[in-house]
């Protein structure tokens, strides 16, 4: 289930927010779902996006920051016990049942060639490139995603993981995430220039569930994800 946020200011406890909604705000005006009336907060400070069981902290460009466990943050996937501070308000996140930062978390990164001029630049930018972590070897009986362009072509990550996010190292761009009833993936950098997509559709701040042979777009990277044949 949804994790929830203790409230407190000054080491007083002021109350609970539970992570019910997909999407919440924190900030100063009224319209948010958790309001910090201080100068000192931004109108519109913070955005938390709850997946499921997980959820993810994001800054929203607010004056004086954002921290959690005392560190600046733009984009935070929260763990359990994670403590949220905005000006003199800490908001503490429970959450026994997030997968976030467990073990079975896997990364893949995308990486770039080296920069280039003119045509080669040109060519380079047509052609990203997915490495996959050695340790995930093709398999036949689960859902897969494949690589359809770049150097890494034809090349099939097996779905073996609760978790696994796709991006830079450092920042993920995409989170693909394993439940009972399929896969979902979210969008885990709202401020993208060119969003991912499913099938040609910004995925937004939704969660979506892929479906058979449905092609995720990352930039110029294109991934198939696809279903064992019974």
């Amino acid at each position: 289930m949804p994790g929830k946020l203790e409230f407190s200011f000054n080491s007083s406890k002021l109350g609970e927010f539970q992570l019910d909604q997909e999407v919440m705000t924190i900030g100063r005006k009224e319209d948010n779902d958790i309001k910090i009336d201080n100068l000192a907060v931004s109108e519109h400070h913070a955005k938390l996006l709850t997946i499921f069981d997980d959820s993810f902290l994001e800054d929203l460009e607010s004056t004086n920051g954002t921290f959690v466990n005392g560190k600046p943050i733009e984009k935070h996937p929260l763990k359990h016990g994670d403590m949220i501070t905005i000006d003199k308000h800490e908001l503490r996140y429970l959450n026994e049942a997030s997968s976030l930062g467990m073990d079975e978390d896997k990364t893949v990164m995308i990486q770039r060639k080296p920069e280039a001029s003119g045509y080669a630049a040109g060519m380079q930018a047509q052609q990203p490139n997915l490495d996959i972590p050695i340790d995930m070897e093709p398999s036949s009986n689960e859902a897969k995603l494949q690589i359809l362009n770049g150097r890494g072509a034809g090349k099939e990550l097996p779905l073996k993981k609760p978790t696994v996010k796709l991006g830079k190292s450092g920042s993920e761009v995409v989170q693909i995430n394993k439940r009972p009833d399929g896969h979902f993936i979210v969008c885990l950098n709202q401020s993208l220039s060119s969003p991912p997509h499913v099938n040609g559709e910004d995925i937004g701040d939704r969660a979506v569930k892929l479906h058979n042979h449905d092609v995720i777009e990352i930039n110029r990277l294109k991934i198939e994800y696809y279903l064992a044949q019974a």
